[in-house]
């Protein structure tokens, strides 16, 4: 290099690097910000989703429930309403003594619907009301004569409390005669069809099958004393269904509530 000449420079290439390096660190940084957007996004619409259900299953039961309450009044009223037209006589037997056939609630209201039977629990022998003496008699063609004699001792123990400590614990449904240690699993199911746990010790002497009347001699009626509604409700198009079970004391013209079961099926 010869002396007072410029010194040559050489080019600094990092200032050009610069823009380039700068926008690929933000080039990450927006497509990290989707990724974390989308997937805020993506719980959020998840969890939107899952409180519609909710709300929609709520619905849904609010509506199955009204309906299958209306379905329990409508019931009650026309039975009031035929008995009170009917009177005393015949006529009422008779209305009464088929009420299992009678005509039935099968109504829309809006998009809800019910639909109700009527059952005649005095055709039954009621399994917490029923003597050790009418349930042996009872069970022994299911189980023989052995055994019924332990079925029938056994229930009432449960139902009466009979044993010192022990505590009384009517039968809520006869399908839990499959619990008794005496009581054959498929004896049970045979017999349960006969049996109720909604009566009040009478029955039917009209309805009943023989082996009810042959159990519950002494404890004979000419009519229904009481009444059960079962009322299911549902909203058009959904799968939801609420039961309502509705006993009923027949007093006169007039039917007054026992007991009052409701379930989600």
């Amino acid at each position: 290099m010869r002396r007072g000449a410029p010194a040559t420079r050489v080019p600094n290439a990092l200032p050009d690097a610069l823009p380039d390096a700068r926008r690929g660190v933000a080039l990450v940084l927006v497509l990290w910000l989707v990724v974390v957007l989308g997937a805020v996004g993506a719980s959020v619409a998840v969890a939107a989703r899952g409180r519609l259900r909710v709300a929609a299953n709520l619905r849904d039961r609010a509506v199955a429930r009204l309906a299958a309450e209306s379905g329990v009044v409508a019931a009650a009223r026309a039975i009031e309403d035929t008995l009170s037209a009917l009177g005393e006589g015949a006529a009422r037997r008779a209305y009464l003594d088929a009420i299992e056939d009678a005509p039935v609630a099968d109504d829309a209201l809006g998009d809800a619907r019910f639909r109700v039977v009527l059952v005649d629990p005095s055709a039954r022998l009621d399994v917490n009301a029923a003597s050790e003496d009418a349930l042996a008699r009872f069970f022994a063609p299911f189980a023989g004569a052995g055994a019924a004699r332990d079925v029938a001792r056994e229930i009432r123990a449960r139902v009466g409390g009979a044993r010192p400590g022990a505590v009384a614990t009517p039968f809520l449904s006869v399908y839990a005669l499959g619990t008794l240690r005496s009581l054959d699993p498929r004896a049970a199911d045979a017999a349960a069809p006969y049996l109720t746990v909604d009566g009040d010790g009478s029955v039917n002497r009209v309805t009943a099958p023989p082996p009810v009347r042959a159990a519950a001699a002494g404890q004979l009626v000419d009519e229904p004393t009481r009444v059960v509604v079962v009322s299911r409700g549902w909203r058009a198009g959904a799968a939801l269904t609420h039961e309502i079970q509705a006993v009923y004391a027949v007093q006169g013209t007039q039917l007054a509530l026992v007991r009052w079961r409701e379930r989600d099926l």
